[in-house]
């Protein structure tokens, strides 16, 4: 059977563009078949295309009775085209048919595209009549359900060649996984049960998203042999109430200090986030018991800890875990360079959630009829008074028109946005334009497209390093702990002293427009124990004449721009960071001042634009930094901008914004930052910097991603802001 699909309409046809809108199939067949697939009446196989035949009994049933989804591109003396067969006896189809004489069933062509999308033809009646051979004269076959090797070879297919001759390929991510509680020290308890939400960091090691939990390892404690046979039970919470959905085979005649290793065989598949129990059971009759185990001590986490029962909600010793080595197995899945894009799962139900899409279309359908007939028998039953039927005519006509149409092919259109109290289940994927952004840090988004766009980035994301310094003051000093990566800036006496450290940018260009977006400069800027302040100078844009200070107290701009300086091109920025808590801010915590020089060319002078934030102190401190960053929209004055840092604080807040900025115009001569400046106060400081990325576009005067994604995630922490004249010094 040889079909052909153009790739324009879906549309489905015979040899001589004959429409096919009925195929008749007998049970017992084994079909060879030919897809063709059509571009403007071209033959040809695109790369990381993939085609199936999906037959089910109706829309809305999501099993396949019969599927073809071996399908092999080939170019022979027909031309480019997709060949395989298919079996019309399957175990499906049998159930389906019982003992009638045919069975009428709905079809369609399935694509399957490199990044998992798909798309399906118009619809093909199939009628299967039974076979006058026995009904066992050939064995049945199963239908393939598993589409997630379909979707990974069009996805491998898909790979650019430049991707694969740089090394990067799509590789299943399949394996096991080993994590552990902590170790023991001296620490012990009595161990019932253990509630927690799999996935939290009381386990430690590689946790992929969906795993199957094949064993847990503790360890016996007490002086007394436990010569009886014990198992492990595990359960979820499902519904408000706990089921089980998994026990371990028997231990017994454990010593003290012995590892008692619980299998569970095939595995417990258990997802990120589920809630479950623990529990320890004795006997064939599963008696709840209590085993003394080696322990350590964890933070108190509400709902996690030790429970003498299963029950909802548990009631848990919060401050110890029993000490436990547990192996999971990963789901089969793809990864692209290390990074595990999918799972089988989810790969699996890309199919089923295309195939649902019709059926939900086909439901939204019929609701819509079912409204308009009834509004159509309100009108009638109106009619039987003068007035009233005028009335209810006019209001069910207006109510009519008001409502959203659905047309026959189950689509509709909404000329504002759709608000929804519960979930919105969009099984045929959701379309959104790359220039709507990430406006929220729950925004959708294609996994696979996300990857691409993160290595991207990464890739016009230029290394600066730390190529040389100079010292002012004879009080501080530098350390090159990694040279060029990562060094550590010293003061080292009371006086005085400034670090200069001078960036080298080999890759971001010389005489050339980049497109310059900003940076992220690595800096852990306190050491614990230190109250002394640290302040970073450094010059954005096209600088002009600028005087440097060096060695000079805080309050005083290490770099200003010289007297006669008029450019509107620079921007100098310093950022102190003030190491004592200020109980007078609200909240309280840590003050860090942002300053910025701007020259104003409408009023022809320079202007300071001040920012004070405080990082709460219940949060983190500044020598809890990660990296500094500075972020804009896209190049040019009057655009979007920000500074951020980094916190590696145990706080759901750690990417905290310190202050708005305006924007830096990217000019011919200009090649990003050249230099930073580093002062602080008191003695025995000290602040480790980093070699620092700026950041481009991969098209100049292209917005920056990067700027959206740190305005939807940030927690913003400015206070106040002042604008004042600034007099370049003399």
């Amino acid at each position: 059977m040889q079909l052909l699909i153009d790739l324009a309409t879906m549309a489905v046809m015979f040899t001589g563009g004959i429409p096919v809108t009925d195929l008749s199939l007998v049970r017992g067949d084994k079909l060879p078949l030919r897809i063709t697939l059509l571009d403007d009446g071209v033959p040809v196989t695109p790369a990381g295309v993939r085609p199936a035949l999906a037959i089910k009994s109706t829309l809305s049933d999501d099993t396949l009775v019969l599927a073809a989804t071996n399908l092999e591109p080939v170019d022979d003396a027909l031309g480019p085209a997709y060949v395989g067969s298919m079996s019309v006896n399957t175990t499906q189809l049998i159930a389906a048919m019982g003992s009638d004489e045919s069975i009428d069933l709905l079809g369609e062509v399935v694509l399957i595209a490199g990044d998992g999308a798909q798309r399906t033809s118009s619809l093909i009646r199939v009628r299967v009549r039974q076979d006058i051979m026995p009904a066992d004269a050939v064995p049945p076959e199963d239908v393939i359900t598993d589409w997630s090797g379909l979707i990974a070879g069009a996805v491998v297919e898909a790979l650019p060649d430049a991707l694969h001759e740089a090394g990067v390929e799509l590789t299943p991510a399949t394996g096991q996984s080993t994590l552990s509680s902590g170790d023991a020290a001296d620490t012990w308890t009595i161990v019932g049960g253990y509630a927690m939400t799999w996935g939290d960091e009381i386990l430690a090691g590689h946790l992929p998203d969906s795993c199957r939990l094949t064993s847990i390892s503790t360890v016996y404690f007490f002086t007394d042999p436990a010569t009886n046979q014990y198992c492990l039970r595990i359960w979820k919470l499902v519904d408000g109430a706990y089921s089980l959905i998994g026990s371990s085979a028997y231990v017994s005649n454990l010593d003290s200090g012995q590892t008692a290793t619980w299998v569970f065989t095939p595995g417990v598949t258990l997802q990120r986030g589920d809630v479950i129990i623990i529990q320890v059971c004795e006997g064939t009759e599963m008696t709840p018991y209590a085993l003394g185990m080696h322990a350590v001590l964890t933070p108190s986490v509400p709902g996690r800890g030790l429970v003498a029962e299963v029950a909802n909600p548990p009631a848990v010793n919060g401050t110890m875990a029993p000490l436990m080595t547990v192996v999971v197995d990963y789901d089969d899945g793809i990864t692209l360079g290390g990074m595990e894009l999918a799972t089988a799962r989810q790969l699996d139900s890309l199919g089923r959630d295309v195939r649902q899409s019709s059926a939900t279309a086909e439901a939204a359908a019929r609701t819509a009829g079912q409204s308009a007939a009834t509004a159509s028998t309100a009108a009638d039953n109106a009619a039987t008074s003068a007035t009233a039927a005028a009335n209810s005519a006019t209001a069910a006509q207006q109510a009519l028109e008001a409502m959203p149409q659905v047309d026959a092919s189950g689509n509709m259109t909404l000329a504002g946005g759709l608000t929804a109290a519960g979930a919105v289940n969009a099984n045929g994927g959701i379309n959104i334009p790359l220039a709507v952004g990430a406006p929220t840090d729950t925004a959708a988004v294609n996994r696979l497209y996300a990857a691409g766009l993160a290595a991207v980035t990464e890739a016009f994301s230029s290394q600066s390093f730390l190529s040389s310094f100079s010292l002012y003051g004879g009080s501080v000093a530098v350390d090159q702990t990694v040279p060029g990566q990562v060094w550590k800036l010293s003061k080292t006496s009371a006086d005085l002293g400034t670090v200069q450290v001078n960036l080298m940018n080999p890759f971001l260009g010389a005489s050339n427009y980049s497109g310059w977006h900003g940076f992220i400069l690595p800096a852990a800027l306190g050491n614990a124990g230190s109250t002394a302040a640290r302040k970073l100078t450094f010059a954005l844009g096209k600088p002009g004449n600028i005087n440097k200070r060096t060695a000079e107290d805080l309050d005083v701009f290490t770099l200003s721009p010289a007297q006669g300086n008029a450019s509107s091109f620079l921007r100098i920025v310093d950022v102190t960071f003030y190491m004592v808590n200020d109980p007078a801010t609200t909240p309280a915590g840590y003050p860090v001042r942002v300053r910025e020089l701007v020259y104003d060319s409408a009023q022809a002078k320079w202007l300071c634009y001040e920012t004070l934030s405080v990082i709460p102190s219940f949060n983190t401190n500044p020598s809890c930094n990660m990296f500094l960053s500075y972020q804009q929209d896209r190049p040019g004055r009057d655009v979007r901008a920000g500074l951020w840092i980094g916190s590696n604080a145990a706080d759901s807040r750690r990417l905290l914004c310190i202050a708005d900025m305006h924007g830096v115009v990217d000019t011919f001569s200009w090649t990003g930052v050249g230099a930073l400046y580093w002062d602080s106060d008191g003695t025995n400081s000290h602040s480790y910097l980093g070699a620092m990325r700026q950041m481009t576009a991969p098209g100049y005067n292209l917005p920056s991603g990067a700027y959206d994604a740190f305005r939807a995630l940030e927690s913003r922490l400015i206070q106040s802001t002042s604008t004042y004249d600034f007099t370049p010094y003399e």
